[in-house]
C-alpha cells in the first residue's frame, strides 16, 4: 500500500469514517494525488476555483513530470500554502480551514488555506456602549481583531506571539504588546503561565483569565475584558499586555489597577474640569453602593444617637409593622434586586426594560402595602442599586457585592464601629493585593504623581506626558511644546 493511502486509511479510522471530511482522488501528471478537506469548515468556491482548476491545468500542460511538488509549488493559484511532512501536521491544518494535498511518492505535503468565512460582521459595542468614540468592536475571528488594532497601531513595534493552549481545541492564543514601551519581563511572566496550562480546551478568553490571574485571590478584577479596539490600542500604548484568544470577541488588558475601572472611553472626549466632576461622582457612587445599607442598619439598630429626634421617631413608626430585624429587611430586598438584575442580563433586550421597571414598581408597592418592608428600606436599597449601575466590569459588580454584604454583617453586629472595621479591612486587602506585580490601589498607594493626574482629578492632556513607570521603563509619551 502507498504511503498517502496509508496516511487516507488511518484519517478515515480516527474520524470514524466522518462524513464532514471529504477525500477525492485524483491524478495529476500521472502521478496519484489527493485532495482532503473539512467541508464546514472550508470554502468549496476556493477549492474549485483555486485548486482543482490548478490541478486540471498542470495536468494538462506537463502531461509527465517527476517534479510534481515544485510545479504545484510554483502553478497553484492559491495564496496561502504550506509545507508540511507530518500526520499530526495533516491534522491539525485539516481541522483549521487547509485543504490537504497529498502527492504519490511527495517527501512532504501541502496544506491550504481555504477557510470558509464564520464569523460575522463587525458591530458597534454591546456591553459598552459610549455616546462618543470608536463604533466597531471585537467579533470571534482572530484575523479581522488583530486588523482592528493595526489599523490604528501602524508600527512595528506592536509585537505579537502566538502560543497554542488546549489538547483538543488547540485555540490560539495571541499576547499582544508593545516593543520598547512595555516591560520585557512582564511579557515573558505572562507567556511562561499561559505555555504551563494543561487543560482539555479553551472556548473563550473567561478560561484563560481566570486560569492566569489565581481566580480566588480576590473578588475585584486584576484582569480587565473589553470588546473595544480602541480601548486595547490606548492600553498597548501605555504598556499594558493585551492577550486575544481565537473565537472569543473580549480581549483581556493586563496588568490593571482599581483606579482604571472608573475609567471611561468618553472621558478623552470632554474637557478635563468636566471629567473630574464626573469621576468625582463615580467614586461617590461606589462609596455609597457600598455603605449606605451598613450605614442605615448601623444608624437604626446601634448607634440611634446619631439621628435628630424627629428622624428617629419617623424610622421607628415606618417599621414598626415590620416583622424582620433590619438586617434581614435590608437583605430580602437586596437578593430582590439582584434576581431582577440577572433577568435583565439573561432576557431578551426587547423585553429588559419593561421587566425591570414593572418588576421593582410591583415588587416595591406590594412589599411596603403587606409590611413587609419599610419605605425608607426601599429609598435605602434603591440609592444602593442606581449607584451600582454606573459599572459595567461584571467582575467589579460582584466584588461590591460581597463587600457590600461584608459591610453590613459589620453593622449588625457592632454598629459604626463594625463598619469601620470592616472599611479598614477593605483597604488593607486592596493595599496587598497586586496584579502581576503592580500595586492594585496605585496610584494611591504607592502615592505616583503621574498616576494621579489621571486619577479622580484629570489634568489637561497636555499635562499627561508621562506614563506610569509601574508599567515601562520608557516614561515619556511626548515632549510638551511650550507656545
Amino acid at each position: 500500500m502507498k504511503e498517502i493511502e496509508k496516511i487516507v486509511k488511518q484519517l478515515k479510522e480516527d474520524t470514524k469514517q466522518s462524513d464532514d471530511i471529504t477525500y477525492r482522488e485524483k491524478y495529476v501528471c500521472k502521478k496519484q494525488v489527493y485532495v482532503i478537506y473539512n467541508e464546514p469548515l472550508t470554502s468549496s468556491d476556493k477549492i474549485s476555483d483555486f485548486i482543482i482548476r490548478s490541478l486540471d491545468r498542470i495536468d494538462r500542460i506537463y502531461k509527465k513530470t517527476n517534479h510534481l511538488e515544485s510545479i504545484i509549488l510554483n502553478e497553484i493559484d492559491n495564496f496561502k500554502i504550506k509545507k508540511i511532512n507530518t500526520y499530526d501536521d495533516i491534522c491539525y491544518y485539516l481541522n483549521y480551514g487547509f485543504t490537504i494535498l497529498l502527492l504519490e511518492d511527495s517527501p512532504y505535503y501541502f496544506a491550504l488555506e481555504t477557510k470558509r468565512d464564520l464569523s460575522r460582521s463587525i458591530a458597534a459595542p454591546q456591553t459598552e456602549n459610549a455616546l462618543r468614540g470608536a463604533m466597531d468592536s471585537f467579533v470571534e475571528d482572530m484575523q479581522t481583531n488583530m486588523g482592528l488594532i493595526r489599523r490604528r497601531i501602524k508600527d512595528n513595534n506592536l509585537w505579537i506571539e502566538s502560543n497554542e493552549v488546549g489538547r483538543y481545541t488547540k485555540t490560539k492564543v495571541n499576547v499582544i504588546y508593545m516593543n520598547g514601551i512595555c516591560k520585557k519581563e512582564v511579557v515573558d511572566y505572562v507567556n511562561h503561565i499561559i505555555q504551563e496550562i494543561d487543560i482539555d480546551g479553551i472556548i473563550s478568553s473567561g478560561t484563560i483569565k481566570n486560569l492566569i490571574e489565581k481566580e480566588n485571590k480576590s473578588v475585584f478584577p486584576t484582569i480587565f475584558s473589553t470588546e473595544r479596539p480602541d480601548k486595547v490600542c490606548q492600553a498597548l500604548l501605555s504598556g499594558r499586555i493585551v492577550i486575544m484568544v481565537d473565537c472569543s470577541q473580549f480581549a483581556l488588558i493586563l496588568p490593571i489597577v482599581m483606579n482604571d475601572l472608573f475609567l471611561s472611553t468618553e472621558d478623552a472626549f470632554n474637557k478635563s474640569i468636566n471629567i473630574s466632576l464626573t469621576r468625582i461622582i463615580r467614586y461617590l457612587a461606589f462609596f455609597i453602593t457600598l455603605f449606605t445599607p451598613a450605614v442605615y442598619l448601623a444608624i437604626t439598630t446601634y448607634n440611634q444617637e446619631m439621628l435628630p429626634t424627629e428622624l428617629l421617631v419617623s424610622f421607628a413608626s415606618q417599621r414598626s409593622t415590620v416583622p424582620f430585624p433590619a438586617f434581614v429587611e435590608a437583605l430580602i430586598m437586596m437578593i430582590a434586586f439582584e434576581i431582577l438584575r440577572e433577568c435583565d442580563l439573561r432576557s431578551p433586550t426587547f423585553t429588559t426594560s419593561a421587566l425591570s421597571t414593572v418588576g421593582a414598581l410591583i415588587l416595591g408597592e406590594a412589599a411596603v402595602n403587606a409590611g413587609i418592608v419599610s419605605p425608607i428600606m426601599i429609598i435605602v436599597i434603591a440609592i444602593t442599586a442606581l449607584s451600582s449601575l454606573l459599572f459595567t466590569e461584571p467582575e467589579m459588580i460582584n466584588g461590591v457585592r460581597w463587600y457590600r454584604l461584608l459591610f453590613m454583617l459589620g453593622a449588625s453586629f457592632m454598629g459604626i464601629i463594625g463598619v469601620v472595621i470592616a472599611m479598614m479591612y477593605f483597604i488593607i486587602k486592596l493595599c496587598s493585593l497586586h496584579s502581576f506585580g503592580i500595586p492594585y490601589f496605585a496610584p494611591f498607594s504607592p502615592l505616583s504623581k503621574t498616576g494621579l493626574k489621571n486619577s479622580i482629578i484629570k489634568f489637561p492632556a497636555k499635562d499627561l506626558d508621562k506614563r506610569e513607570k509601574f508599567l515601562s521603563n520608557n516614561i515619556t509619551k511626548y515632549k510638551k511644546v511650550n507656545k
